[in-house]
């Protein structure tokens, strides 16, 4: 690392550190002084910013659990070497991506007694409990467990983005002992400076992809196992013969293949895949559709919140959730009176077509649970209210 630039007064480690990551990021740069960002996500590093350093490191492979693993511990290794250059008086933020970043944490802590803050977006391993063939007898759950316990505890703070998901943690180590005394709440967040709603008539990416005149139900974010996609792709072959109901699919991860190979096989026209899109692009993308969809599967809905519905919100859609209630996003959506929860159950694919049926049919609800999410997204999901929150608590300074 060049001895050339000013010492930061934060190292903050994600690899797949997206807009959130980022602006969390240069915010602290403002009223903190200097961080440094250490991440493999290809669009962040191509950000600048007069105090924030940026390091690049191993990208996130998406695909198979193997090669997320491989990619997982291969930025942790790199991670140890790029900490152990910079002075033990820095203290270190730790995003939950990898999932085994905070063992990081608490191994530095031993070794050098540096202090850090861990930011927990996924729980794990509980998510790869709920989402593979290991049981929580397993060798490797039992050692993952473990280990997360010690780095948990011996941390200075630990968040995350919930209610429902600081329950989950709070069962599994006793937060007393963290200097904080307690699991902290930081709701995510979204520029709606950035993120705003854009008319589909001026929105060019509405226009190259035919949705003017048509009611668009996006569905943007991982294409992964966590996400129940079968839902919505029932839903769009049941409303095949309504092609003014139109479904985009914008992504990757496993299920790409799955909804591709549905489009194919049941001939539908309207179905739009979609690789993901350059960063640059994403408040285009989002505001053409007018009803966003968020979907996981029903055991994870307490161990993750999709952070896409408030950038939806933002952009003014109408949010549909897949989800249990009550859980986290049916609070958001609930509170900010942004849309509908469909509860988990056999036939919420039904339920799925008759809320988009009523939308489509009666504009004027579409269009006042449209204002409601973008009003909600301003109120609850600011950048500036809860970037300074959570800053306030990484630094411990309660005049920002």
């Amino acid at each position: 690392m060049s001895h050339d630039n000013p010492q930061p007064v934060l190292l903050i480690l994600n690899q797949m550190a997206g807009p959130m990551t980022w602006e969390l990021a240069e915010d602290a740069g403002n009223v903190l002084g200097c961080v440094a960002l250490f991440t493999g996500h290809p669009d962040t590093l191509q950000k600048s910013h007069d105090r924030v350093l940026l390091y690049p490191a191993a990208h996130y492979q998406r695909g198979n659990l193997f090669r997320r693993t491989l990619s997982w511990v291969y930025y942790w290794l790199q991670a140890f070497t790029w900490l152990w250059g910079w002075p033990k008086e820095i203290p270190l933020l730790l995003f939950s991506n990898p999932p085994i970043l905070c063992w990081l944490g608490w191994l530095m802590r031993r070794l050098r007694g540096i202090h850090y803050s861990v930011m927990v977006h996924d729980i794990y391993p509980d998510v790869l409990v709920q989402m593979s063939s290991f049981s929580e007898k397993h060798l490797l759950i039992r050692l993952w467990r473990w280990l997360n316990r010690q780095a948990y505890e011996q941390a200075d703070l630990v968040m995350t983005l919930g209610e429902h998901m600081a329950v989950a943690l709070e069962h599994q180590f006793d937060s007393t002992q963290t200097k904080h005394g307690k699991v902290e709440v930081i709701f995510p967040w979204v520029d709606t400076e950035q993120i705003i709603p854009i008319p589909k008539y001026e929105n060019w990416f509405a226009q190259k992809h035919d949705q003017i005149g048509k009611l668009t139900v996006m569905y943007s974010g991982n294409l992964g196992l966590g996400h129940d996609i079968e839902t919505i792709l029932e839903a769009a072959i049941k409303l095949r013969n309504k092609p003014n109901i139109h479904f985009m699919f914008i992504g990757a991860g496993p299920k790409w293949e799955l909804v591709q190979n549905t489009i194919v096989l049941n001939r539908l026209n309207n179905v739009t895949l979609l690789p993901w899109q350059p960063e640059k692009q994403l408040r285009y993308q989002l505001a053409a559709a007018d009803v966003g969809l968020v979907s996981l599967e029903p055991d994870l809905w307490n161990l993750a919140i999709p952070s896409k519905a408030l950038y939806m919100m933002a952009a003014g859609s109408a949010i549909v959730a897949l989800a249990p209630i009550p859980s986290d996003l049916e609070q958001i959506v609930e509170k900010c009176s942004a849309g509908v929860t469909i509860p988990v159950d056999d036939t919420r694919h039904d339920a799925l077509c008759q809320q988009l049926d009523s939308v489509f049919t009666d504009r004027s609800l579409l269009n006042t649970m449209k204002s409601s999410a973008r009003q909600g997204a301003n109120v609850y999901c600011s950048r500036r209210e809860n970037s300074r929150h959570f800053l306030a608590l990484v630094s411990g300074r309660d005049d920002l």
